[in-house]
């Protein structure tokens, strides 16, 4: 099994990412699977085109990706992705789109299919 583990790099005047560096603690190999990971951008463009760079490089059987919820003390799966960009913040490049459709021939939203549990 090979798994591509993603965490963004530091923003908002941050110095460190805690999603990052706790991607940077996991080890290379878990039970016999292979961990890829890599650090992506916080641009609004970039993440995106570099996590499907490295899904085409590596042809891992599962990407999981880490970010950081201000807020958030436990690890909390997602169980929506709602296709829309709606950033709080800038990113490191100045982006902050509102209500923007990820992707016009999508869905309104993702379920996971992993049970995630709280």
């Amino acid at each position: 099994m090979k798994v591509l583990l993603t965490g963004f790099d530091p923003f908002g005047g941050e110095p460190v990412n805690p999603a990052q560096e706790a991607v940077k603690m996991v080890p290379n190999n878990i039970n016999g699977a292979e961990v890829i990971k890599i650090t992506i951008p916080t641009v609004w463009d970039k993440s995106v085109k570099d996590i499907e760079e490295a899904i085409e490089t590596h042809n891992p059987d599962i990407v999981i990706s880490v970010g950081q919820a201000g807020g958030r003390f436990d690890i909390t799966p997602e169980r929506v992705a709602i296709n829309l960009d709606d950033y709080r913040i800038k990113d490191n490049e100045g982006n902050q789109p509102t209500d923007e459709i990820i992707q016009a021939d999508g869905q309104p939203a993702y379920f996971s299919r992993y049970p995630a549990v709280y």
